[in-house]
């Protein structure tokens, strides 16, 4: 047996003491990189992410990565600014194409805006992204889908009406949850 000094046994116990009780604490993982595969907790935090400026942006949540479509929950294609809501049940998040995305704060998505058009190709949040209200988009010589949703979950049992069709298109969007628009003219607010 060794003999420790009252001096060691000192300077053992306080480096004890100061020494972390575990692993130090993650930090935060708020982005993500616009193509690949990653394990949602483990290579980024759960939560909504916008990635914009994207020309074709695919998404896919998933419950593994078999790549199964029985795994498939959600997915998503299209320009502009993409959003996406991956939940802390996911598993898996796929990407391909986009530009990198981040995740956006509560406060990001409190904010009111004044903007009263939209762009047509994106998904936004219907009030911090534009004025909800009556918009009107006109010109389409191609067709214009539009989707009005609960949440930027991408799940069909969100979407609450759409349509795709060509010429003038007419909606009103309400203030919270959002608006998506693929191959459209600009949204003109009318009232």
């Amino acid at each position: 047996m060794i003999a420790l000094s009252r001096i060691a046994v000192a300077a053992l116990t306080f480096a004890a003491v100061l020494a972390p009780a575990g692993p130090a604490a993650a930090a935060a993982k708020n982005t993500i990189p616009g193509s690949g595969t990653y394990l949602v907790g483990k290579d980024f935090n759960a939560g909504v992410y916008r990635s914009v400026g994207n020309d074709s942006c695919y998404w896919q949540r998933a419950t593994n990565a078999t790549g199964a479509m029985s795994s498939v929950i959600a997915n998503d294609i299209g320009g502009g600014q993409r959003l996406v809501y991956v939940k802390p049940t996911d598993k898996v998040f796929k990407t391909s194409g986009c530009k990198t995305w981040t995740r956006v704060t509560a406060a990001a998505m409190s904010v009111k805006s004044k903007k009263t058009t939209i762009a047509g190709n994106g998904v936004y949040f219907a009030g911090s992204d534009f004025l909800p209200g009556t918009y009107r988009s006109t010109g389409n010589i191609d067709f214009c889908y539009w989707e009005r949703a609960r949440s930027a979950d991408g799940a069909s049992a969100s979407t609450i009406a759409n349509e795709f069709a060509k010429g003038q298109l007419l909606v009103t969007i309400t203030p919270g949850g959002v608006f998506q628009s693929s191959g459209c003219r600009t949204w003109t607010r009318i009232a």
